[in-house]
């Protein structure tokens, strides 16, 4: 039983991020499928004290975020699973086309990475802490030349 329910843990954060980073922004739908109604998210830039209860406004922040930051690539690097949590490393490509933090966009291309951890409940996502390697997307925005390959 713990194997299967690790294995349906660590699909299911699979499955939420291959959607929430699709190149088809309707994609983060996929957040009605794999996340409890009564979400708790810290950790992420844009709401007050970093933190939101709903899955509405998860879907508004990848919504945003994605306006921020097109061409995306996203990959995961390593995922880490027990029976109530899921932890995925994971590293993002974009171009800076939007908005981000008050800095205007430059087209810039940057690379970044952060971690997640997402606790489960019953093969569902039910609360998330997300850090992003601010400095490091900071330092590349706003300079007006591409840095990342």
């Amino acid at each position: 039983m713990t194997t299967n329910l690790i294995e349906t843990n660590k699909a299911t954060v699979a499955r939420f991020l291959a959607g929430t980073h699709s190149a088809n922004i309707d994609d983060v739908e996929v957040i009605d499928d794999t996340v409890v109604p009564h979400i708790a998210c810290h950790g992420f830039p844009g709401f007050p004290n970093e933190e939101f209860f709903d899955r509405e406004s998860y879907k508004a922040f990848f919504r945003v975020f994605r306006q921020s930051f097109s061409d995306m690539s996203f990959e995961t690097l390593k995922t880490i699973a027990t029976e109530d949590f899921v932890s995925a490393h994971w590293e993002i490509w974009a171009t800076h086309s939007g908005e981000f933090n008050g800095i205007a966009p430059d087209g810039a291309r940057v690379v970044f990475d952060g971690v997640a951890l997402y606790r489960m409940e019953d093969g569902k996502i039910a609360e998330t802490w997300l850090t992003i390697n601010q400095p490091l997307l900071l330092s590349q925005l706003g300079k007006g030349t591409a840095r990342a390959a």
